[in-house]
């Protein structure tokens, strides 16, 4: 962030806090016992330099905070709630900030130096992340960053991918009333539905920081200020909020701008979904781990909630089904149907006339595209600006027949507003935010949003030939109700070389490679069948989707699956030497998502799984591509689909 920003954010947010300074004194928190009644917190030596230490457990896990005595002021009001006040025999893991001579301040883990270069309370966000991974390494169970909230003992879980608006939502809620839990960190308890929450601090970032350090529930929490936002105590805080508590409700938030309120009850797999999404990135995974997730997932009601801003309706909805104890599938029909009628009630008075005027009526909505033309993305907004304005500069003969979409995976992400201002700047296209949905399978929300009856779906960094969308809704004319799936030969950057498909072989950890049938090197070549094929591009009449599989999750194992699963469903799998494509595939500044070979072995053995398609050449390419380490994925991803089969069975 440059210094002037920087400079704004913190007038902004002292503001907010009406004068106070960037770290509020610790003898302004009431409630906080002071460090000398307390037996963990010993004097130490280091650096000559005297510091301190506080001996906490969090979500059942004991670590050590080491720190420099002047920073006592600080760090004391955001930890003493969990200190656990004992000596214990074992050593736990240790956290130490130690200044160095030019007063900065390093982070070292278990004697491993994590972070450098920090001030305060710049140090503060990374001190919270790394007892986050602490938790999450030390933990036998599910650690989520999620954030929780309790109302009348019973908490509401609030989980899903970053950038969703956990935060928000929470902050929002205890402004409303509710009991804060946890910002970013729960680990699932004993019990099949509790949960522990890690009930350290609300971290909002930057931009919402100084409307909640400003609402009355917060402006006298303590609270410190950075560059990237405020950490804030807040007194609800006290001993005792972190014990395991039943877990009656899990909220999955979906925070888009200007997006009308929508409740939707979520079933146990996509429950599970979500949470996999929440769960911590650093914590090993096991099979007692996922069976605990999937427990959970099915023993709690989930509902995703998606918003503009949070408003009374959500308020009413979850005293519904808290106080109340409505089922949550009725107090969400409820909430719909009030929405319908305050719609209805809208319409009534806007078709009256008042006085010698009246509101006018809405544009009628034109004919239906005769194709749509979508494109999933995760914060790659070059791509998505140069394949729209390429789809309109070079193909304006299909401008009035088709549709442009797009399906933003990250809507709160860096490329978010750029996009949504994009789309209403340009009129181009539609802009449809899903931040509940991450990886490969995301592009099913193409075919669901699609208006047409036919549709394209490409990556959002692929040009077309000109002429070919044209060619594309002749084909389609031609065939109608046509089951197939339909894709092209990709253009090397050379604009020259083509490859019409992918060989059915395993190499570098893919299934498929690049290959050349002679038969494509013609455009007006006739339609030929191939084994499989990039899915940069695809066409297909939207009633003959099959969709991906709901489990898979980041990206890998989608070619070779999809198109067997429309082969099995009586299709077939086409190249139309005419529908040429141009694909990006360099990324200089790295991919902004991540790829696992977790995600991927696990993606093409749920997909080989479900449409009975032999394992043993696959698990052989792993083990000798990946290593050693692709034997516990290997064995996890089985036991996870022996466990699927018995729910199935059950």
């Amino acid at each position: 962030m440059p210094p002037s920003q920087a400079t704004a954010l913190a007038a902004d947010l002292a503001g907010a806090l009406q004068g106070l300074a960037c770290s509020c004194s610790a003898s302004s928190h009431a409630g906080c016992p002071r460090r000398d009644v307390t037996a963990m917190h010993e004097q130490g030596a280091g650096e000559g330099m005297s510091e301190s230490t506080i001996s906490i457990t969090l979500c059942g896990i004991d670590l050590a905070l080491i720190y420099p005595d002047d920073l006592d002021e600080e760090i004391w009001p955001y930890f003493w709630h969990v200190a656990n006040g004992s000596q214990r025999e074992s050593r736990p893991a240790t956290l130490r900030l130690c200044r160095r001579a030019s007063g900065r301040l390093e982070l070292h883990r278990d004697g491993t130096l994590v972070w450098k270069d920090l001030s305060w309370p710049e140090a503060l966000h990374p001190l919270l992340d790394e007892i986050g991974r602490v938790v999450a390494t030390a933990s036998i169970r599910p650690v989520l960053r999620a954030a929780a909230v309790s109302h009348q003992g019973r908490v509401v879980l609030i989980a899903g991918p970053p950038g969703c608006g956990k935060t928000s939502l929470a902050a929002w809620l205890v402004e409303k009333g509710f009991e804060f839990l946890a910002d970013d960190l729960v680990c699932l308890g004993d019990a099949e539905t509790s949960v522990r929450p890690g009930a350290l601090a609300l971290a909002p970032h930057a931009p919402v920081s100084a409307r909640i350090l400003s609402s009355p529930t917060f402006i006298d929490a303590y609270a410190s200020l950075t560059q990237a936002g405020a950490v804030i105590k807040p007194e609800a805080l006290a001993e005792g909020h972190a014990a395991e508590r039943p877990c009656a409700l899990v909220l999955v938030p979906q925070r888009h701008e200007g997006a009308e309120p929508d409740l939707h009850t979520v079933s146990s797999d996509r429950c599970r979904f979500f949470l996999e999404l929440a769960q911590h990135p650093d914590q090993r995974i096991s099979a007692a781990i996922e069976a605990k997730l999937s427990d959970f997932a099915r023993q709690v009601p989930v509902v995703r909630v998606r918003f503009g801003q949070p408003g009374d309706w959500l308020d009413s909805f979850l005293r519904r089904t808290l106080d109340a104890g409505l089922p949550v599938a009725n107090a969400a029909h409820q909430h719909k149907i009030e929405v319908r009628q305050r719609l209805e009630a809208a319409a009534a008075v806007t078709a009256r006339p008042a006085g010698d005027w009246a509101f006018p009526k809405p544009a009628l909505a034109g004919p239906r595209k005769r194709l749509s033309v979508g494109m999933a993305t995760f914060d790659d907004y070059d791509g998505v600006y140069f394949t729209l304005q390429a789809l309109r500069l070079y193909h304006p003969e299909v401008a009035d027949d088709i549709e442009l979409l797009v399906v933003d995976n990250n809507p709160n992400g860096i490329c978010g507003d750029a996009l949504r201002r994009l789309a209403k700047g340009s009129g181009g296209f539609r802009y449809i935010p899903v931040a509940e949905s991450i990886g490969t399978a995301v592009r099913d929300f193409v075919m669901q949003e699609a208006a047409g009856e036919h549709v394209v779906c490409l990556d959002c960094h692929v040009l077309l030939v000109p002429g070919a969308l044209a060619r594309l809704l002749g084909y389609f004319e031609q065939h109608p109700g046509s089951n197939d799936l339909l894709q092209g030969p990709l253009v090397s950057d050379d604009l020259t070389s083509l490859s019409t498909h992918w060989k059915a072989e395993w190499a570098g950890g893919m299934y498929g490679t690049w290959a050349l049938d002679a038969a494509g090197r013609d455009p007006e070549a006739p339609p030929f069948d191939i084994p499989m094929q990039g899915l940069g591009l695809y066409a297909c009449r939207r009633a003959a989707w099959p969709g991906y599989n709901k489990l898979f999750r980041g990206f890998g194992g989608e070619e070779g699956y999809i198109h067997e699963k429309f082969r099995q469903a009586g299709g077939r799998t086409l190249c139309l030497p005419f529908l040429r494509w141009v694909h990006r595939f360099d990324r200089p500044m790295g991919a902004p998502y991540t790829i696992s070979w977790h995600d991927r072995i696990r993606n093409y053995m749920i997909g080989f799984d479900e449409l009975g398609l032999p394992m043993a050449k696959m698990l052989a390419h792993f083990r000798e591509h990946v290593g050693p380490s692709a034997e516990p994925i290997i064995r996890n991803c089985w036991e996870e689909l022996e466990r699927l089969r018995i729910t199935q069975r059950g």
